[in-house]
């Protein structure tokens, strides 16, 4: 059956004529060089051999896309989004293809190369992110471990904020729409070209009762940063972000709730409010043409409280009547509180020099970074009759602590203009020391690599093979636990990778891709829902093997098309669950979109996404029902005129659902063996207006 797949994804990459992932920006002679800042080495999306994708402002401002989730949706098949609080943003979570149980932790998010990963199992606070003040996206598949470390296994998301040029400008929006969902957001970027120095700042404000009962949210957003640099190529830059989400959850149904009103909430009480804060700072200097050093160095804090209310009732010891069985009714008040601490400097080394007569690039670097969370849990509990007391309570205090430690290298040698070999490696040493397990310490080694050839026989095309190992550590809170007892802390993830593919842009308006991929991993980290809170190494090896394929055309002022299909056969390889299917993990995805200008002032765009039926998470067994497939469709329409006196505005109108589909892209299956579902959004509509000076 693997070998089988494989030869039909080989198949069908070859029949398109590419074999890549990576969807380059549109290539023109004229165009500036877009420099892919996740590299590490100011590489474009071609130089760099594994599957890349680039999108640009141009193509950011004319998306229709509401957020950064939105944006990443409509842009790849290779991505899934997966949202447990209907069109809530602060709760939507991104996964790369194949990848199911906590997928969001293997895809490490970055803005202007500051993580927004969390030490803890919270996913990427991507609603902190006001897409208007966004430049361009970086979207890396395949393992970046060996230049980013941890958290970077199935690849990686690079936000830039930072402007290109110093030209002043700014821009102001508002936005309305379904749920009574109100928000306005500000940017400004410019600078001194003479002083060298660029500044940009944003801010953002949204709030909303959501799609469904007790789904409001509110959150605020402010980010800035500042850049001066040197005539000889040195620059210091030192950016900062802040962010309050402030939001209700309305959690999940059972599945015949979930069909026929999919917009209760039995969650009457439950609620989440997180605010975080972050200061990142770059410094590179240019020692001669050859020799550069950059450091990086960054902190953030994020300070969360929650409340889960939950009640109910069973039978249990009558003190009237001895052992007669009586009904006891309970209610359970818990609540968290916790503080999170993370701190990351990165050193590094980047040399160009010659090595016998051939092109050569030396990045040689060291990492260190410091998490520390340590928060209480207060539960309060209500029972009746009197004999168990009126109140319960129990409060417990923990801390986690985490240092990471690694030495990590990556050289690309230039064999001819048309050649070039890369190769790399990361040694890790991390401490991990959790005050609520029974073996609270662990010390682990890890290590990274790759190795790739990359070909570019003719412009704008490119072919590569890359093999990597990879690795990634359990979450700070990612307890296991067995029979009610915590143990010991999880061990690492291993595993390897390979792909091979090409891109390729012709005649300036036409590009086509594909890729296909090999993906196993070792003592993958798993949540177990039939055993209570338990986190687990999965007893066996995990397999994703498959591919992407896609193209894309675009005229400018006339009209544009975008169509890409991913497969991923993702199955346990070994053991008990020998064969069957990863939870949450669909077969294949289509992302297709389209755009059509009616005049140079005004385009209309529309797009479609289907996902196959997948697992509910959990259901290793594969003994349950299947979360049914489902396609969606979105369409609207932007407006921005010429005309004397509305110069500099833009008008917008969105439609998401466009068929009100009733679907849920998230679903877990429970302890007692059925399916509870957390329903999606249905139809709704967004208003846009914008002014830009």
């Amino acid at each position: 059956m693997k070998k089988k797949t494989l030869a039909v994804a080989i198949a069908a990459a070859g029949s398109f004529g590419a074999f890549a992932e990576t969807t380059n920006e549109t290539a023109s002679a004229e165009l500036p060089r877009i420099v892919v800042e996740a590299s590490r080495a100011d590489r474009t999306a071609l130089e760099i051999p594994a599957p890349v994708r680039v999108i640009t402002r141009e193509e950011i401002a004319q998306s229709g896309a509401k957020d950064i989730t939105d944006l990443l949706e409509r842009k790849t098949s290779s991505l899934n989004i997966i949202r447990t609080g209907a069109g809530n943003p602060a709760l939507a979570q991104v996964s790369m293809a194949g990848w199911g149980e906590n997928g969001f932790g293997r895809v490490l998010v970055m803005v202007d190369g500051q993580r927004l990963n969390f030490a803890d199992m919270s996913a990427p606070l991507l609603s902190q992110i006001d897409l208007s003040s966004v430049r361009q996206v970086e979207v890396l598949r395949g393992s970046q471990s060996v230049l980013q470390g941890d958290a970077a296994s199935a690849g990686a998301i690079n936000i830039v904020t930072e402007p290109e040029d110093y030209e002043n400008h700014g821009k102001v929006s508002v936005h309305g729409g379904s749920w009574e969902t109100f928000g306005a957001n500000a940017s400004y970027r410019g600078g001194d070209e003479e002083a060298g120095v660029k500044y940009w700042a944003n801010g953002g404000w949204e709030h909303s009762k959501g799609f469904r009962d007790r789904n409001d949210w509110q959150t605020w957003n402010a980010g800035a940063g500042l850049r001066k640099d040197w005539e000889n190529g040195s620059f210091l830059r030192i950016s900062a972000f802040f962010n309050d989400s402030d939001y209700d959850l309305p959690g999940y149904l059972s599945a015949s709730d979930w069909k026929h009103h999919r917009r209760r909430s039995d969650m009457l009480a439950d609620w989440y409010r997180r605010t975080t804060g972050g200061l990142n700072a770059t410094f590179e200097g240019v020692l001669n043409e050859e020799n550069r050093l950059r450091v990086n160095f960054s902190f953030s804090r994020s300070k969360m409280k929650s409340r889960s209310f939950y009640f109910g009732s069973y039978t249990d010891y009558d003190p009237n009547n001895g052992w007669a069985p009586a009904e006891v009714s309970w209610t359970d008040d818990y609540r968290m509180f916790y503080d999170l601490y993370s701190y990351e400097v990165t050193p590094q080394w980047i040399n160009t020099m010659q090595l016998f007569g051939l092109d050569n690039e030396l990045i040689v670097g060291t990492s260190y970074r410091y998490d520390r969370l340590h928060g209480s849990n207060r539960d309060s509990g209500h029972y009746t009759p009197d004999f168990w007391g009126s109140t319960k309570v129990t409060e417990s205090k923990y801390e986690y602590n985490r240092q990471s430690m690694g030495v990590f290298a990556q050289d690309k040698l230039n064999l001819t203009d048309w050649l070039a070999l890369q190769v790399g490696g990361r040694y890790q040493r991390t401490w991990d020391e959790n005050t609520t397990l029974a073996s609270q310490r662990r010390v682990s080694d890890d290590y990274a690599a790759d190795a790739a050839v990359l070909v570019t026989p003719v412009e704008d095309l490119k072919a590569y093979v890359r093999f990597s190992r990879t690795f990634r550590n359990a979450f700070l809170d990612e307890n296991p636990y067995r029979n009610y007892v915590a143990q010991k802390v999880l061990r690492p993830e291993t595993g390897w990778n390979i792909d091979v593919g090409a891109d390729y842009t012709f005649l300036e308006d036409f590009n086509v891709f594909g890729n296909v991929f090999i993906t196993k991993t070792k003592h993958e980290i798993l949540y177990d829902k039939f055993v209570w809170g338990t986190n687990v190494n999965a007893p066996c090896d995990i397999l994703r093997e498959g591919f992407t394929v896609g193209g894309s055309w675009e005229k400018d002022k006339v009209a544009g098309a975008h169509l890409s299909y991913t497969f991923v056969n993702a199955e346990f390889d070994g053991g008990a669950y020998d064969g069957k299917d990863v939870p949450m993990s669909a077969k294949s995805t289509i992302q297709t979109s389209g755009r059509v200008w009616l005049w140079d002032e005004c385009f209309v765009f529309a797009g479609y996404r289907f996902l196959t039926s997948r697992y509910a998470y959990s259901d290793f067994a594969n003994e349950g029902n299947r979360l049914a497939s489902y396609g969606l469709v979105n369409a609207g329409v932007q407006y921005r005129p010429e005309c004397r006196y509305l110069k500099g505005f833009t008008f917008g109108f969105t439609v998401d659902n466009l068929l009100d589909r009733r679907y849920a892209d998230c679903a877990t299956r429970s302890a007692s063996k059925y399916e509870v579902f957390y329903p999606a959004a249905g139809r709704s509509y967004m208003f846009t207006i914008s002014y830009e000076f």
